[in-house]
């Protein structure tokens, strides 16, 4: 991107995605990488936006990958504890969060999985609460930022200089920057996105059933269940947490998922490939998977109880724009919204209404998942068809992988 380009999309990121106010803090996560576009977002939140302190977190991935693999074991369980005084600080002082996020897809291609695994354990439930006290009460939006790893990926058969301006150039078009007016745009995408969500909350569906060539499956949704779309609100403020956004999502009932399921496009977790795979789960339990990349999967629903179960539902329609560019991304946050998805692992308390504020007292109370992880994988195809039910009256929600009659505007 060139520095005017830059400009535009700090500005949306400020403006859109955590709707910074004058004097408010902000908090950039961000890789060293993204450095360039990082000093242009902390100039438009003082000079722009009149924002209060900024505070920036730098990231290095690579340094990761050198603790996995030389550090002792107790080095990699080691979660000092002015980590989470800072974040209880950051919280305090009702900061918004921004993250900008660059794929390195196979960063951790040869490390030993249990290593980082066993990093990740230690982590997890010491930032938990503090992760879930942002997502519950501030502001918070994570956006892709190109790096030339990431671009590599993407377009392996291009030079290096190439393969980045694709990259760039894609980008823009799933950020909506290369559209007359961006701020409108995403404006009328919201609201579009609103509507359907409306819909499917007055329709009040007790289960969906999925079904497509490989696919035969009934999702059980809890009664309380809420759908989100792409905006929330904070107090007075509208902000968007995933940018891009085309998902409308909910959670299901943790224990009423059953039948079989079919896993469309790659996902990558923790630096690591998984192959589209098969699975059938039964009570909500993944109990059967057919994937040559069993080992990889095994680990990853083996962190915890929860992590065999389901915690999120979300539709995409196939002619989302990041779809229309028929380009694997090799990061969750573009992919997803390439397509339908689940997610294993930990529910949204957001997606029932409740009267316990206590994620894990509200996931106990409406029967939603509870784990340490959340990992989405694309389900949606041409073929895939999803239907809502509610007193034995069936619904079409998708037909032939995008939004049925029912619900378009």
């Amino acid at each position: 991107m060139n520095e005017k380009t830059m400009i535009l999309y700090a500005r949306l990121l400020l403006l859109r995605g955590v709707n910074l106010q004058e004097d408010e803090e902000l908090v950039i996560n961000a890789p060293v990488t993204a450095h360039d576009f990082v000093r242009i977002l902390v100039r438009e939140a003082y000079h722009t936006f009149k924002s209060g302190k900024v505070h920036v977190n730098w990231q290095d991935p690579y340094l990761n990958r050198i603790a996995y693999g030389h550090a002792k074991d107790p080095a990699l369980e080691d979660v000092p504890k002015y980590v989470t005084t800072r974040m209880e600080e950051l919280i305090d002082r009702e900061a918004a969060f921004l993250t900008v996020s660059s794929g390195f897809p196979d960063l951790m291609k040869g490390i030993d999985q249990n290593r980082i695994q066993k990093a990740h354990k230690a982590r997890t439930p010491k930032m938990r609460p503090y992760q879930e006290k942002i997502v519950r009460s501030l502001k918070w939006s994570v956006a892709p930022y190109p790096s030339l790893e990431w671009a590599k990926k993407v377009y392996p058969d291009e030079e290096s200089s190439d393969a980045l301006l694709k990259l760039h150039e894609a980008l823009m078009t799933v950020m909506r920057l290369d559209e007359e007016n961006p701020i409108k745009a995403w404006t009328d995408h919201l609201n579009a996105l609103e509507r359907k969500r409306k819909k499917l909350n007055d329709a009040r569906f007790e289960k969906l059933i999925y079904r497509s060539e490989h696919t035969d499956l009934t999702v059980s949704l809890p009664e309380s269940h809420v759908w989100i779309s792409g905006a929330q609100k904070r107090k007075d403020n509208v902000f968007i947490p995933n940018m891009p956004t085309e998902e409308i999502f909910t959670a299901p009932l943790k224990t009423g998922v059953n039948g079989r399921l079919a896993v469309t496009k790659p996902l990558n977790v923790r630096g690591t490939t998984i192959e589209p795979f098969e699975m059938t789960l039964k009570y909500g339990e993944v109990v059967e998977i057919e994937s040559k990349d069993r080992e990889k999967l095994d680990r990853i629903l083996g962190m915890d109880e929860g992590a065999k179960y389901l915690g999120e539902v979300a539709l995409v329609p196939k002619e989302s724009p990041i779809a229309a560019l028929d380009t694997l991304f090799y990061h969750t946050l573009l992919d997803e919204n390439a397509a339908a998805h689940f997610a294993f692992g930990n529910a949204y308390p957001m997606c029932v209404r409740s009267e316990e504020k206590d994620p894990k007292a509200i996931a106990e109370r409406h029967n939603i998942n509870r784990s340490m992880v959340h990992i989405d994988f694309m389900v949606g195809s041409e073929t895939l068809d999803i239907i809502g039910v509610k007193d034995n009256e069936e619904t079409p929600i998708f037909e032939n992988g995008t939004w049925s009659e029912a619900f378009t505007d």
